[in-house]
């Protein structure tokens, strides 16, 4: 059945007609980009008609060991025989949990979630008991939930202030309140793009102001988690925080997120955070293969050599106008934006895919060099004005507009 086909029926059927914000036809080249895709394997995916794509959108960033990884499948395939959810809990969980912590000694234990956004929100709950504060200052985008998507008006549906009992906003962007006594936490994305010298020492400098006053800080590593090297920004810079939130790449593409700290923090209060498919064993087995597959047999440094390969000569074509800003797993594309969507119009026309978000992968380390010479002659015609539109110019996904505040 074709893409057409799959595109009305879920006119029909989907509220909103997608799932994800930024999977909305509407997000990509509307005419040109697949709206449903049938099959994803290594780096690659084939939509419903049947056409195969080089994927540098990687699933929104989840698959980073490649799709449909035969040994994670191995290990979910084996834990399926015994179940996915229990009326008690399991060895597997158990055993996730301290996978975890080989990986980021600094945290003693954890929670396991099934979203990015449950994580954040649970993590600003926790921190809340712990420091029996309200006020929560906030820097990124953290999911969907009200406080975080109450400071990008408008959001429709959303509640125009979430007050905390006081009648005071119980979440501000960081930067319009002072670090002080009265704020429970402050929760931010450590890097989007930016890991410059000067980033890392205003990190620095955020971790000693909540060190001063009692303030949680909440590091929102789902994207970042496992794809910076040493597994994490707190990590590979020596920033720890208060609580870390992991999720995307956790289980290779299984719905699973986490929130750590210390043993303290974690078990500060009768805080609730309770949801029947945290401990499902499917995604747990897979987050524990995926990371124990980091650990002995994937290299991140190696990675990121590969992926400064790619940034070093896509950013060299034309610099001026089309450019990808971040590190060398992931990155996001700037520059004119006519620009950047006849490239993207065209890189799928040539069977490649790209979205306002760069994520690079595994598979993709050894693919990606037979490609540049097509992403060259497809910025060459661009720049002598051969290419028009075909299609509707992308609007941008809420995170997007979150992260330019």
């Amino acid at each position: 059945m074709t893409n057409f086909h799959w595109h009305r029926r879920s006119q029909d059927s989907i509220a909103q007609h997608c799932l994800t914000n930024s999977k909305r036809p509407e997000s990509h080249i509307m005419g040109v980009y697949p709206t449903h895709v049938g099959k994803g394997l290594g780096c690659h995916l084939w939509d419903t008609d049947g056409k195969k794509y080089l994927d540098f959108i990687c699933g929104l960033g989840t698959n980073f060991l490649g799709y449909a990884n035969e040994r994670v499948n191995v290990a979910i395939a084996d834990q399926m025989r015994f179940g996915a959810s229990h009326s008690f809990s399991t060895p597997v969980e158990v055993e996730c949990a301290e996978k975890v912590k080989e990986l980021f000694p600094f945290v003693d234990c954890v929670k396991f979630l099934k979203t990015g956004g449950e994580a954040t929100s649970a993590a600003v709950r926790i921190a809340r008991a712990a420091t029996e504060r309200t006020l929560v200052l906030s820097d990124g985008y953290h999911g969907w939930h009200d406080g975080f998507c109450a400071l990008t008006p408008p959001a429709i549906g959303v509640p125009d202030l979430i007050r905390s009992y006081n009648h005071e906003p119980a979440v501000m962007k960081l930067g319009e309140h002072p670090i002080g006594p009265d704020v429970a936490a402050v929760i931010i994305e450590p890097v989007i793009t930016d890991h410059s010298r000067e980033r890392i020492e205003y990190l620095k400098d955020l971790r000693a102001q909540c060190t001063k006053h009692g303030v949680m800080l909440i590091f929102d590593e789902v994207i970042t988690g496992f794809r910076f090297k040493n597994y994490s920004v707190a990590q590979a810079f020596g920033i720890l925080p208060d609580l870390i939130c992991l999720g995307k790449a956790m289980a290779n593409g299984m719905p699973l997120a986490a929130v750590g700290g210390k043993y303290a923090v974690m078990n500060c209060a009768e805080y609730f955070v309770s949801s029947t498919y945290a401990g499902e064993t499917l995604s747990l087995a897979a987050a524990t293969r995926t990371m124990t597959l980091l650990q002995r047999q994937y290299s991140v440094e190696d990675l990121w050599l590969r992926g400064q390969h790619f940034l070093d000569q896509f950013n060299a074509m034309w610099p001026e106008q089309i450019r990808i800003e971040g590190y060398p797993t992931r990155g996001a594309f700037k520059g004119d934006p006519m620009i950047k969507a006849l490239f993207f119009q065209e890189a799928c026309i040539a069977g490649m895919l790209f979205g306002p978000s760069w994520f690079f992968n595994f598979p993709m380390a050894a693919e990606y060099q037979n490609a540049m010479g097509t992403i060259k002659e497809i910025i060459d015609r661009i720049r002598r004005g051969e290419v028009t539109m075909k299609g509707e110019m992308p609007k941008p996904a809420f995170a997007e507009k979150v992260r330019q505040k």
